[in-house]
């Protein structure tokens, strides 16, 4: 029983680290460009933020993730998303702020 008990205790601890992603339902407060040209933030009413990594200049923003295939589907959504003021919800890692999956609340 105690072989399983330590089992146990290293698989929930071994998931505790890796999700370290969260769901935020809000609409958009703004949606931007960053300095550099080429950076996407956005916040959403309702979520305070203050040490996201993804671009520092804006430490209070998440950040959608260049490298994904679904890049410029994700910036149209966002765009689409403000214009028509609806309410979304969107995952991020806690750690960077960056975009790891979002859908039309």
């Amino acid at each position: 029983m105690g072989e399983m008990k330590y089992l146990l205790v290293l698989v929930l601890s071994l998931i505790s680290s890796v999700s370290a992603a969260d769901w935020h339902q809000g609409k958009l407060e703004y949606v931007g460009v960053g300095y550099d040209g080429k950076t996407i933030t956005f916040s959403q009413v309702g979520v305070s933020r203050n040490s996201c990594t993804c671009y520092p200049a804006w430490p209070t923003r998440n950040c959608l993730d260049r490298s994904r295939d679904s890049f410029d589907q994700e910036y149209a959504f966002l765009l689409s998303a403000k214009a028509r003021g609806v309410s979304v919800s969107v995952n991020v890692d806690e750690t960077t702020c960056k975009v790891i999956g979002m859908f039309e609340k």
